[in-house]
């Protein structure tokens, strides 16, 4: 049974009904949060020691950012020096930084450098942090083409403490198109991973995809043999349904792209929504948003053989409220909690909701609110302990990163 609970700091919102129009208090129950007025966009990711840590970036004057993290650690966020500040940021609310770790400490972490050629020209970047003198190495790019193109929305995982398997949307064959134009597949966005060292060195490029969703977030996670990548795909129908592919470690390949589920969403435009998923062993579990037949949901699917085979989605939420922005966690003995957003009136309301191991879903909850705008980015949530922690982008008064604690005893 979820439950809220009350910590270090309560800070009172009022909410305007759309129903009834009278006002209701909400209640964001929030902790130490590291993040300061300015920042946005957080990110988390846990390691493989259970250690949990949250990145965003921080706007410090006008075109000037720092990307920066927290670890959590006894109940407290321990806050170091910035990763990096610069003014050569690419800083978009769909398409925003990470960074990954292993063993208790960060490993590494990306950002998007802006280049010439256009508004949508950028690169990914790659910074290791030395684990010796804890210092941040120079920026790698991962792709070597050189076009003034988009590269971004990454995903990460670590293979070892200078080492990390990256997965990109790589736009190099988009070059010359024009941008939201999709009538040429050989100008496709496409998907494509390496391995990047903290040396500088890129092994292992692939092609996973390609033809792929122009703008929709990348995820990815390991499962007991290699890992397993979800994305929107894009078909020849302009089908954007989410796809999955398994990498193997051994061979450095990956498997043919196959689709989670067919939902059979025809869309000449990429909806900026993508899928996110979690693995626990060979146990996948995949949220990802979808308007397919005109109809708003939230959809879960299950696997037990690391991605290979799907049961029949779950409805976790649906109705002309429900944006997506989903986010997903493992919890103990096959519960999963599911994340998403809400819009009522011009507000987002971040829900969260317990999953069943027999696939029955709890009362959802409120967890959080802020715009139901795209300033207002994408709640991520992970579980620490018995409790799921959130963070979000809040809009109003001020921007800022908050963050919030559930308890899921």
């Amino acid at each position: 049974m979820i439950k809220k609970l009350l910590l270090i700091c309560l800070i009172p919102f009022i909410v305007i009904s759309c129903q009834d129009g009278l006002q209701q208090p909400v209640y964001l129950y929030s902790f130490n949060n590291p993040a300061e007025t300015g920042s946005r966009f957080p990110y988390l990711f846990k390691d493989n020691t259970g250690t949990l840590y949250m990145s965003w970036l921080t706007s410090i004057e006008e075109d000037i950012y720092a990307l920066e993290y927290a670890k959590f650690k006894d109940g407290f966020w321990e806050v170091p020096p910035a990763v990096l500040v610069g003014t050569n940021f690419f800083v978009n609310w769909a398409d925003f930084s990470s960074l990954v770790a292993k063993d208790g400490e960060a490993v590494a972490a990306h950002w998007l450098r802006k280049i010439d050629g256009g508004p949508y020209a950028y690169n990914v970047q790659i910074q290791f942090r030395n684990p010796e003198t804890g210092r941040w190495g120079d920026a790698i790019t991962p792709h070597l083409d050189g076009t003034p193109t988009e590269h971004g929305f990454v995903s990460m995982q670590p293979l070892s403490d200078d080492k990390v398997l990256a997965i990109w949307l790589d736009g190099r064959n988009t070059d010359g198109r024009g941008h939201g134009e999709y009538d040429d597949p050989e100008m496709a966005m496409t998907l494509r991973s390496a391995e990047v060292s903290a040396d500088g060195e890129i092994t292992r490029k692939r092609v996973i995809d390609a033809m792929v969703c122009d703008c929709c977030q990348t995820d990815l996670v390991p499962v007991e043999d290699g890992f397993v990548a979800v994305y929107r795909g894009r078909s020849d129908g302009e089908v954007r349904d989410i796809l999955i592919s398994r990498y193997s470690l051994e061979e450095g390949e990956w498997s043919e792209p196959e689709n989670v589920h067919s939902d059979g969403w025809e869309i000449s435009a990429c909806p900026v929504n993508g899928p996110r998923v979690v693995s626990n062993g060979n146990r996948v579990a995949v949220a990802w948003f979808t308007e397919a037949d005109d109809e708003r949901k939230v959809l879960l699917a299950r696997s037990a053989d690391g991605g290979v085979t799907f049961q029949e989605p779950i409805v976790i939420a649906s109705g002309e409220n429900t944006i997506g922005r989903a986010d997903l966690v493992f919890a103990d003995e096959g519960y999963l909690y599911v994340s998403w957003m809400e819009q009522h009136c011009e507000a987002g309301h971040v829900m969260l909701v317990q999953v069943e191991p027999d696939g029955s879903l709890n009362e959802p909850i409120l967890t959080g609110i802020t715009s139901s705008s795209r300033s207002s980015g994408f709640p991520r949530i992970e579980k620490m302990d018995n409790e799921i922690i959130i963070a979000w982008t809040q809009t109003e008064p001020l921007v800022r990163v908050r963050t919030a604690r559930v308890s899921i005893d």
